[in-house]
C-alpha cells in the first residue's frame, strides 16, 4: 500500500511539472495550539474581519477553516488561488501580518503546509492540449 502511495504522490508531482498552465493554487496549512487557541484563533480572525480582507485579495479563490474531529487544539485552513501572483498579493498584504500576528498571540505552533496545483482533467470531452516538440 505504501508503494501505492509513493507511486501517486510522484505521478502528481511529474504532472504537476510538466503542466505549464496557470493553474490554480491550493494550500493547506494546520497549525496546533493548546487550551483551545486554535478555536480563539479563528474566532478572533473572523470578529475582526481579518479573514474577510484575505478573502477580498483580488485572485482569493477560498479562504475557509475547519476543525479535525480527533484533534479539539487543531485548525486546519484550506486557501485557494488563482495563481502566483494573487498569492503574492496576498503575503505582502497587511492581513498576512495581521494574521502572523494573532497566530504567534494564541501560540500556534507545529504548522503543516501543503501546497497543491490542481491537475485539470479534459473539459467538454477533448483531449489536453499538448506541448509542442522542440
Amino acid at each position: 500500500m505504501k508503494r501505492f502511495f509513493t507511486l501517486f504522490a510522484l505521478t502528481s508531482l511529474f504532472m504537476l511539472l510538466a503542466n505549464d498552465c496557470q493553474a490554480q493554487i491550493c494550500i493547506n496549512i494546520r497549525y496546533n495550539g493548546a487550551n483551545g487557541n486554535a478555536r480563539k484563533y479563528v474566532e478572533e480572525m473572523e470578529k475582526n474581519g481579518i479573514a474577510d480582507r484575505i478573502r477580498s485579495v483580488e485572485g482569493c479563490i477560498r479562504y475557509e477553516y475547519y476543525f479535525p474531529a480527533d484533534d479539539p487544539e487543531a485548525v486546519l485552513l484550506i486557501d485557494e488561488w488563482e495563481d502566483q501572483a494573487a498569492l503574492n498579493r496576498y503575503h505582502s498584504s497587511p492581513a498576512m501580518t495581521e494574521a502572523g500576528a494573532l497566530r504567534e498571540k494564541y501560540q500556534l505552533g507545529n504548522r503543516q503546509v501543503r501546497m497543491f496545483r490542481p491537475v485539470m482533467p479534459p473539459q467538454n470531452g477533448q483531449n489536453p492540449p499538448q506541448n509542442p516538440q522542440k
